[in-house]
């Protein structure tokens, strides 16, 4: 486990893969299930940054820091969307990378697909897929309900 402001963030163990995955890791934190119109509790919506910092530093360790920011912002928006939005008591998140792509993958509970909104130009939320479809080259709904997203490295030299 790894010591976190609000308590821990669990490291799992992945199993291995037959893909050409060169790092992976996983974490896995509680979330606090609320009603449709609540907003989710601080100690949740702290984890966000907390996850960033995590997933950044294990950037840092692959060599891939030039993706920090791109990642970081994909990784908030869908580890937000599923503290919100997510039906379960966990939320889970996997970061991997191939010597093409860094993937990120979130899950809260079973999604089967996911539409971006067109917020209102005062609305204060309903941004973050729109985001996630302008910045990553690829991304959806796997029939586990996990959410992902991919940024291809290749093309960056990598």
């Amino acid at each position: 486990m790894l010591p976190t402001a609000t308590g821990r963030i669990e490291r799992l163990t992945l199993p291995e893969t037959d893909q050409a995955v060169c790092g992976r890791i996983a974490l896995v934190f509680p979330r606090t299930p609320v009603a449709a119109a609540e907003k989710p509790p601080a100690q949740d919506l702290v984890r966000v940054g907390e996850v960033r910092r995590i997933c950044g530093a294990q950037l840092r360790y692959w060599g891939l820091e030039r993706f920090d920011d791109s990642v970081r912002l994909l990784l908030s928006e869908l580890v937000t969307n599923a503290i919100q939005h997510g039906s379960g008591s966990q939320v889970g998140v996997r970061l991997s990378h191939t010597p093409k792509e860094v993937r990120i993958e979130v899950r809260s509970g079973p999604v089967n697909t996911l539409t971006a909104r067109d917020p209102g130009l005062l609305d204060e939320d309903g941004r973050g897929l729109l985001l996630v479809d302008a910045l990553a080259d690829a991304w959806g709904v796997d029939d586990a309900g996990w959410v992902w997203c991919v940024i291809a490295t290749a093309a960056h030299g990598a």
